[in-house]
Protein backbone atom coordinates (compact mmCIF):
# COMPACT_ATOMS: atom_id res chain seq x y z
CA UNK A 1 0.00 0.00 0.00
CA UNK A 2 1.22 3.48 -0.89
CA UNK A 3 1.13 4.64 3.13
CA UNK A 4 3.34 1.76 3.75
CA UNK A 5 5.94 2.71 0.78
CA UNK A 6 5.61 6.08 1.79
CA UNK A 7 7.02 5.44 5.42
CA UNK A 8 9.82 2.82 3.91
CA UNK A 9 11.33 5.64 2.28
CA UNK A 10 11.14 7.94 4.50
CA UNK A 11 12.81 5.67 7.11
CA UNK A 12 15.21 3.86 5.19
CA UNK A 13 17.74 6.55 4.76
CA UNK A 14 17.98 6.73 8.86
CA UNK A 15 21.05 6.45 10.91
CA UNK A 16 21.80 2.48 12.14
CA UNK A 17 21.43 3.73 15.96
CA UNK A 18 17.84 4.25 15.10
CA UNK A 19 17.44 0.15 14.11
CA UNK A 20 14.52 -1.26 15.83
CA UNK A 21 15.49 -3.01 18.72
CA UNK A 22 15.05 -6.54 19.52
CA UNK A 23 12.05 -8.69 19.55
CA UNK A 24 12.23 -9.90 23.42
CA UNK A 25 10.31 -5.78 24.25
CA UNK A 26 6.27 -6.62 23.15
CA UNK A 27 5.99 -4.05 19.68
CA UNK A 28 4.04 -0.79 20.39
CA UNK A 29 2.56 1.67 18.92
CA UNK A 30 1.04 4.89 19.82
CA UNK A 31 -0.45 7.82 17.47
CA UNK A 32 -1.26 11.44 18.62
CA UNK A 33 -2.79 14.86 17.09
CA UNK A 34 -2.82 18.14 18.21
CA UNK A 35 -6.16 18.00 17.21
CA UNK A 36 -8.48 20.98 16.71
CA UNK A 37 -7.41 24.34 17.39
CA UNK A 38 -3.66 23.86 16.92
CA UNK A 39 -2.48 27.53 15.20
CA UNK A 40 -0.27 29.64 17.76
CA UNK A 41 0.09 32.10 15.72
CA UNK A 42 -3.03 33.97 13.26
CA UNK A 43 -0.36 35.94 11.34
CA UNK A 44 2.76 35.38 9.69
CA UNK A 45 4.91 38.75 8.74
CA UNK A 46 5.61 38.97 5.24
CA UNK A 47 9.84 39.96 4.75
CA UNK A 48 12.10 40.76 1.96
CA UNK A 49 14.23 37.71 2.56
CA UNK A 50 13.40 34.23 3.80
CA UNK A 51 13.78 32.49 7.34
CA UNK A 52 14.48 36.53 8.54
CA UNK A 53 10.96 36.45 10.45
CA UNK A 54 10.19 32.53 11.74
CA UNK A 55 7.63 31.44 13.24
CA UNK A 56 6.25 28.55 15.09
CA UNK A 57 2.72 27.85 13.71
CA UNK A 58 1.74 24.54 15.55
CA UNK A 59 3.93 22.88 18.20
CA UNK A 60 3.38 18.91 19.91
CA UNK A 61 4.86 18.93 23.28
CA UNK A 62 5.53 16.15 25.90
CA UNK A 63 2.01 16.74 27.52
CA UNK A 64 1.04 14.90 23.87
CA UNK A 65 4.04 13.73 21.85
CA UNK A 66 4.40 10.08 22.62
CA UNK A 67 7.44 9.28 25.19
CA UNK A 68 10.45 8.44 23.20
CA UNK A 69 13.41 5.52 24.38
CA UNK A 70 16.56 4.93 22.23
CA UNK A 71 15.20 2.76 18.88
CA UNK A 72 11.68 4.40 18.25
CA UNK A 73 11.13 5.82 15.41
CA UNK A 74 8.73 8.53 14.45
CA UNK A 75 6.32 9.33 11.51
CA UNK A 76 5.55 12.71 11.39
CA UNK A 77 2.42 14.22 9.26
CA UNK A 78 1.37 17.91 9.37
CA UNK A 79 -0.69 20.87 7.29
CA UNK A 80 -1.77 23.52 7.56
CA UNK A 81 -3.40 26.72 5.75
CA UNK A 82 -2.63 30.52 5.07
CA UNK A 83 -4.81 32.91 3.30
CA UNK A 84 -3.64 36.53 1.21
CA UNK A 85 -4.92 39.52 2.55
CA UNK A 86 -7.33 41.94 0.68
CA UNK A 87 -7.05 43.01 -2.44
CA UNK A 88 -8.47 46.84 -1.86
CA UNK A 89 -8.62 48.29 1.23
CA UNK A 90 -12.00 47.41 3.30
CA UNK A 91 -13.02 46.04 6.60
CA UNK A 92 -11.30 42.64 5.45
CA UNK A 93 -7.70 43.90 5.68
CA UNK A 94 -5.28 42.88 8.15
CA UNK A 95 -1.96 44.95 7.51
CA UNK A 96 -1.33 46.44 4.08
CA UNK A 97 -2.64 45.54 0.86
CA UNK A 98 0.00 43.88 -1.70
CA UNK A 99 -0.74 42.64 -4.76
CA UNK A 100 2.11 40.23 -4.73
CA UNK A 101 2.49 36.56 -4.55
CA UNK A 102 3.85 35.84 -1.21
CA UNK A 103 6.30 32.40 -0.78
CA UNK A 104 5.50 30.50 2.43
CA UNK A 105 8.54 28.50 3.36
CA UNK A 106 8.10 25.42 6.31
CA UNK A 107 9.15 22.56 8.16
CA UNK A 108 8.51 20.18 10.91
CA UNK A 109 11.61 20.11 13.50
CA UNK A 110 12.16 18.41 16.80
CA UNK A 111 13.13 20.95 19.21
CA UNK A 112 13.81 22.07 23.09
CA UNK A 113 11.37 24.39 23.29
CA UNK A 114 7.74 25.15 21.71
CA UNK A 115 8.89 28.58 20.59
CA UNK A 116 12.36 27.18 18.77
CA UNK A 117 12.45 27.89 15.12
CA UNK A 118 15.60 26.49 14.68
CA UNK A 119 19.42 26.18 15.26
CA UNK A 120 21.72 24.04 17.67
CA UNK A 121 18.38 23.41 19.50
CA UNK A 122 16.68 22.20 16.81
CA UNK A 123 16.61 18.81 14.16
CA UNK A 124 14.90 19.01 10.97
CA UNK A 125 12.64 16.21 10.73
CA UNK A 126 11.67 17.13 6.89
CA UNK A 127 12.95 19.06 4.06
CA UNK A 128 11.83 22.72 3.88
CA UNK A 129 8.66 23.29 1.76
CA UNK A 130 7.76 25.93 -0.21
CA UNK A 131 4.42 27.02 -1.61
CA UNK A 132 4.15 30.21 -3.57
CA UNK A 133 0.08 31.52 -2.93
CA UNK A 134 -0.64 33.77 -6.13
CA UNK A 135 -3.13 36.72 -5.43
CA UNK A 136 -3.87 38.31 -9.14
CA UNK A 137 -6.37 37.10 -10.91
CA UNK A 138 -7.19 35.23 -13.04
CA UNK A 139 -5.07 33.22 -11.29
CA UNK A 140 -6.06 34.02 -7.61
CA UNK A 141 -5.24 30.70 -4.97
CA UNK A 142 -6.05 33.38 -2.35
CA UNK A 143 -5.93 30.42 -0.10
CA UNK A 144 -2.84 27.99 0.11
CA UNK A 145 -2.46 24.36 2.41
CA UNK A 146 1.22 23.14 2.71
CA UNK A 147 0.69 19.46 3.68
CA UNK A 148 3.78 17.12 5.38
CA UNK A 149 3.56 13.28 4.51
CA UNK A 150 7.00 11.45 4.96
CA UNK A 151 8.40 13.19 8.28
CA UNK A 152 10.74 10.81 10.43
CA UNK A 153 13.28 10.33 13.30
CA UNK A 154 15.25 7.28 14.56
CA UNK A 155 15.61 7.98 17.71
CA UNK A 156 19.37 6.87 19.08
CA UNK A 157 20.84 7.32 22.33
CA UNK A 158 19.87 11.02 22.86
CA UNK A 159 23.47 12.04 22.03
CA UNK A 160 22.33 13.95 18.96
CA UNK A 161 19.00 14.94 19.59
CA UNK A 162 18.33 18.30 20.50
CA UNK A 163 16.38 17.91 24.12
CA UNK A 164 15.58 15.31 26.76
CA UNK A 165 13.92 12.52 25.41
CA UNK A 166 11.12 13.25 28.11
CA UNK A 167 10.65 16.95 27.06
CA UNK A 168 11.21 16.95 23.67
CA UNK A 169 8.58 19.06 21.24
CA UNK A 170 7.68 18.90 16.99
CA UNK A 171 7.47 21.89 15.86
CA UNK A 172 5.83 23.25 12.77
CA UNK A 173 8.08 26.38 11.31
CA UNK A 174 7.15 28.59 8.75
CA UNK A 175 7.90 32.14 7.49
CA UNK A 176 6.96 34.23 4.44
CA UNK A 177 8.54 36.42 2.15
CA UNK A 178 8.73 38.26 -1.18
CA UNK A 179 11.04 41.15 -2.65
CA UNK A 180 8.42 43.71 -2.54
CA UNK A 181 7.21 42.91 0.58
CA UNK A 182 6.17 46.23 2.72
CA UNK A 183 6.40 46.47 6.89
CA UNK A 184 3.14 45.76 7.76
CA UNK A 185 2.39 42.71 4.91
CA UNK A 186 1.22 39.95 6.70
CA UNK A 187 -0.62 36.44 5.42
CA UNK A 188 -2.94 34.78 7.45
CA UNK A 189 -2.63 31.68 9.13
CA UNK A 190 -6.14 30.46 8.50
CA UNK A 191 -8.75 31.86 6.87
CA UNK A 192 -10.08 35.55 6.49
CA UNK A 193 -13.67 36.56 7.15
CA UNK A 194 -15.33 39.97 5.50
CA UNK A 195 -15.23 41.27 8.78
CA UNK A 196 -11.34 40.88 9.46
CA UNK A 197 -11.31 37.97 11.82
CA UNK A 198 -9.38 35.22 11.08
CA UNK A 199 -11.28 31.51 11.35
CA UNK A 200 -8.28 29.17 12.28
CA UNK A 201 -8.66 25.37 13.40
CA UNK A 202 -7.41 24.12 9.95
CA UNK A 203 -4.23 21.97 10.10
CA UNK A 204 -2.53 19.97 12.82
CA UNK A 205 0.63 18.04 13.63
CA UNK A 206 0.36 14.18 13.76
CA UNK A 207 2.62 11.34 15.04
CA UNK A 208 3.03 7.26 15.26
CA UNK A 209 5.86 6.64 17.44
CA UNK A 210 6.59 2.93 16.68
CA UNK A 211 8.60 0.98 19.46
CA UNK A 212 9.83 -2.31 19.17
CA UNK A 213 7.51 -2.59 15.59
CA UNK A 214 7.11 -1.38 11.94
CA UNK A 215 4.75 -0.22 9.72
CA UNK A 216 4.73 -3.80 8.68
CA UNK A 217 2.93 -4.31 11.83
CA UNK A 218 -0.09 -2.65 11.09
CA UNK A 219 -2.83 -4.46 8.68
CA UNK A 220 -2.63 -1.70 5.08
CA UNK A 221 -5.87 -1.45 3.34
CA UNK A 222 -6.65 1.10 0.50
CA UNK A 223 -9.35 2.15 -2.01
CA UNK A 224 -9.37 4.25 -5.27
CA UNK A 225 -12.54 3.58 -5.72
CA UNK A 226 -14.28 7.42 -6.34
CA UNK A 227 -18.26 7.42 -5.71
CA UNK A 228 -18.18 10.81 -7.76
CA UNK A 229 -16.29 11.33 -10.79
CA UNK A 230 -18.07 14.70 -11.75
CA UNK A 231 -19.21 17.38 -8.94
CA UNK A 232 -21.62 19.79 -9.62
CA UNK A 233 -19.43 23.16 -8.16
CA UNK A 234 -22.27 24.29 -5.84
CA UNK A 235 -20.75 24.46 -2.32
CA UNK A 236 -22.67 21.21 -1.19
CA UNK A 237 -20.68 18.51 0.80
CA UNK A 238 -20.14 15.30 -1.02
CA UNK A 239 -18.31 12.27 0.13
CA UNK A 240 -15.63 11.89 -2.86
CA UNK A 241 -13.98 8.38 -1.47
CA UNK A 242 -14.79 6.21 1.49
CA UNK A 243 -13.27 2.93 2.73
CA UNK A 244 -15.04 0.77 5.07
CA UNK A 245 -13.28 -0.48 8.06
CA UNK A 246 -14.93 -4.04 9.66
CA UNK A 247 -14.64 -5.03 13.12
CA UNK A 248 -12.73 -1.51 14.82
CA UNK A 249 -11.81 -1.94 18.05
CA UNK A 250 -11.64 -0.73 21.50
CA UNK A 251 -8.06 0.69 21.25
CA UNK A 252 -7.20 0.39 17.64
CA UNK A 253 -5.21 3.24 16.22
CA UNK A 254 -5.64 4.39 12.26
CA UNK A 255 -2.63 6.32 10.39
CA UNK A 256 -4.92 7.78 7.24
CA UNK A 257 -3.32 9.33 4.08
CA UNK A 258 -5.30 10.00 1.51
CA UNK A 259 -5.35 12.38 -2.03
CA UNK A 260 -7.48 13.67 -5.11
CA UNK A 261 -6.65 15.43 -7.82
CA UNK A 262 -9.33 17.88 -9.81
CA UNK A 263 -9.38 19.27 -12.89
CA UNK A 264 -10.82 22.75 -13.87
CA UNK A 265 -9.23 23.36 -16.96
CA UNK A 266 -12.35 23.54 -19.28
CA UNK A 267 -14.13 26.10 -16.53
CA UNK A 268 -13.67 29.26 -17.05
CA UNK A 269 -13.54 29.97 -13.19
CA UNK A 270 -11.16 29.35 -10.05
CA UNK A 271 -12.84 26.75 -8.40
CA UNK A 272 -12.35 26.80 -4.33
CA UNK A 273 -12.17 23.57 -2.93
CA UNK A 274 -12.33 22.35 0.60
CA UNK A 275 -11.29 18.62 1.99
CA UNK A 276 -11.39 16.79 4.77
CA UNK A 277 -10.96 13.36 6.97
CA UNK A 278 -14.13 11.93 8.77
CA UNK A 279 -14.78 8.47 10.71
CA UNK A 280 -18.31 8.11 9.39
CA UNK A 281 -21.33 5.13 9.70
CA UNK A 282 -22.05 4.60 6.17
CA UNK A 283 -20.05 5.67 2.60
CA UNK A 284 -22.23 8.24 2.30
CA UNK A 285 -21.93 10.82 5.32
CA UNK A 286 -20.35 14.14 5.22
CA UNK A 287 -20.36 14.23 9.08
CA UNK A 288 -19.47 12.22 11.84
CA UNK A 289 -22.33 10.69 13.56
CA UNK A 290 -23.37 10.71 17.74
CA UNK A 291 -22.43 6.69 17.43
CA UNK A 292 -18.74 7.78 15.96
CA UNK A 293 -18.67 10.85 18.12
CA UNK A 294 -18.94 8.32 21.22
CA UNK A 295 -16.96 5.14 19.72
CA UNK A 296 -13.81 7.44 18.60
CA UNK A 297 -11.62 9.93 19.99
CA UNK A 298 -11.40 13.53 18.51
CA UNK A 299 -15.53 13.10 17.47
CA UNK A 300 -14.06 11.20 14.61
CA UNK A 301 -12.30 13.60 12.92
CA UNK A 302 -9.08 12.35 10.94
CA UNK A 303 -8.43 16.08 9.68
CA UNK A 304 -9.49 19.36 9.89
CA UNK A 305 -11.19 21.39 6.93
CA UNK A 306 -8.98 22.59 4.48
CA UNK A 307 -8.36 23.92 1.03
CA UNK A 308 -7.65 26.22 -1.89
CA UNK A 309 -8.58 27.45 -5.03
CA UNK A 310 -7.53 25.70 -8.00
CA UNK A 311 -6.92 28.50 -11.29
CA UNK A 312 -6.98 27.71 -14.96
CA UNK A 313 -3.49 28.37 -14.33
CA UNK A 314 -2.76 24.85 -12.99
CA UNK A 315 -5.76 23.67 -14.63
CA UNK A 316 -5.40 20.26 -12.15
CA UNK A 317 -4.84 20.44 -8.41
CA UNK A 318 -4.37 17.97 -5.92
CA UNK A 319 -5.16 18.03 -1.93
CA UNK A 320 -3.59 15.52 -0.11
CA UNK A 321 -4.76 14.75 3.72
CA UNK A 322 -3.04 13.17 6.44
CA UNK A 323 -4.45 12.29 10.08
CA UNK A 324 -4.12 9.90 12.57
CA UNK A 325 -7.73 8.37 14.71
CA UNK A 326 -7.50 6.04 17.57
CA UNK A 327 -10.70 4.25 18.98
CA UNK A 328 -12.18 4.13 22.14
CA UNK A 329 -15.09 1.94 22.44
CA UNK A 330 -15.44 -1.40 20.03
CA UNK A 331 -17.63 -0.39 16.55
CA UNK A 332 -20.66 -2.82 17.74
CA UNK A 333 -24.52 -1.68 17.66
CA UNK A 334 -26.98 -1.89 20.22
CA UNK A 335 -27.34 -5.97 19.67
CA UNK A 336 -23.54 -6.47 20.19
CA UNK A 337 -23.21 -6.81 16.66
CA UNK A 338 -19.91 -5.54 14.46
CA UNK A 339 -21.11 -2.32 12.74
CA UNK A 340 -18.50 -1.51 9.75
CA UNK A 341 -17.28 2.24 9.67
CA UNK A 342 -15.97 4.50 6.92
CA UNK A 343 -13.15 7.03 6.25
CA UNK A 344 -14.85 9.41 3.48
CA UNK A 345 -12.91 11.92 2.07
CA UNK A 346 -15.28 14.90 2.11
CA UNK A 347 -14.95 17.37 -0.56
CA UNK A 348 -17.07 20.63 -1.28
CA UNK A 349 -16.24 22.86 -4.69
CA UNK A 350 -17.65 26.14 -6.10
CA UNK A 351 -17.24 28.82 -8.54
CA UNK A 352 -14.70 32.46 -7.52
CA UNK A 353 -15.93 35.37 -8.71
CA UNK A 354 -17.99 34.02 -11.95
CA UNK A 355 -21.24 32.32 -11.42
CA UNK A 356 -21.44 28.07 -11.84
CA UNK A 357 -23.46 27.24 -15.11
CA UNK A 358 -26.09 23.91 -14.51
CA UNK A 359 -24.28 22.08 -16.57
CA UNK A 360 -20.77 22.81 -15.29
CA UNK A 361 -18.93 20.19 -13.79
CA UNK A 362 -15.33 19.83 -11.46
CA UNK A 363 -13.42 16.66 -12.99
CA UNK A 364 -12.23 14.32 -10.40
CA UNK A 365 -9.12 12.52 -12.17
CA UNK A 366 -8.10 10.21 -9.21
CA UNK A 367 -8.26 9.67 -5.75
CA UNK A 368 -6.89 7.22 -3.03
CA UNK A 369 -7.33 6.35 0.75
CA UNK A 370 -4.42 4.66 2.07
CA UNK A 371 -5.38 3.48 6.00
CA UNK A 372 -3.00 1.76 8.37
CA UNK A 373 -4.43 0.11 10.58
CA UNK A 374 -2.68 -0.61 14.80
CA UNK A 375 -4.68 -3.51 16.58
CA UNK A 376 -5.52 -2.57 19.72
CA UNK A 377 -2.83 -4.89 21.24
CA UNK A 378 -0.59 -2.93 20.01
CA UNK A 379 -1.43 0.27 21.76
CA UNK A 380 1.20 1.45 24.31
Amino acid sequence: MRAVAALAVALAGLAAGGALAGTEAPPQVRVATTGNDSERVKTLPITGRRVSERRVVMSMGPHRLPSLATGDRLQVTADFQVTGNCRTRGPRCVGSVYHYDPEVSARLILARHATTTGGRDALPLTPVKHDTCTQRRPDYEHHCVLVFSRGALAVGDGAGLPCPLDACYVNLVADAHHPHASRGDRIMVGGLKPNGKIPQDRGRINVVRYRHASPADARATATEHRLHRRLPPDFSRRVVLSKRLDGLMDGEQLSVLADVRNDVSHLPYAVRTSTRLILADSPHETRSSAFVKAHAFGHGEISENNGSNCTQAKGTCTYRKVGVLEMRRDSVDHTGRPKPLYVNLVMVVGPKVRRAHGRDRVIVRHGEIDVLRFPAALNG
